[in-house]
């Protein structure tokens, strides 16, 4: 029919495109450091669990650390080292157990990003 404009409906093929590469990107992302956050939310809950033990832990800071190796070998937690916890004598019976550490993740030619994490609890200790 002359002088009728077709009108467009829906997204164009640029569209199309610019929501892939989005979508694409935000994929690689969730990929590359969704690993480097559950390997931190395993080592929290070893903390937590170490913290939340029933009995006062025997033996101080060498004692600390060995359950949290344990429990890292246990849970198969190999992308950081037990070097990135610290342990401090805070009370009279506690101890501060702090995990501290940056983690670089490469995402594509040469962006890298760097994750920072921390997490502390009190230990019952003699």
């Amino acid at each position: 029919m002359p002088g009728m404009r077709a009108v467009q409906r829906g997204m164009g093929m640029s569209a199309i495109l610019f929501v892939l590469v989005v979508v694409i990107f935000a994929m690689t992302l969730l990929f590359k450091l969704g690993l480097s956050y559950m390997s931190f939310y395993t080592l929290k809950s070893i903390m937590n669990s170490v913290a939340e033990s029933p009995e006062p832990i025997l033996g101080g800071k060498p004692a600390v650390m060995r359950q949290i190796e344990n429990q890292m070998m246990v849970n198969d937690v190999r992308s950081v080292d037990s070097k990135a916890f610290t342990v401090k004598k805070s009370g009279e019976n506690t101890l501060d157990l702090t995990l501290d550490y940056e983690q670089r993740t490469h995402i594509f030619a040469n962006a890298d990003v760097v994750l920072t994490f921390k997490h502390t609890v009190v230990v019952k200790g003699r």
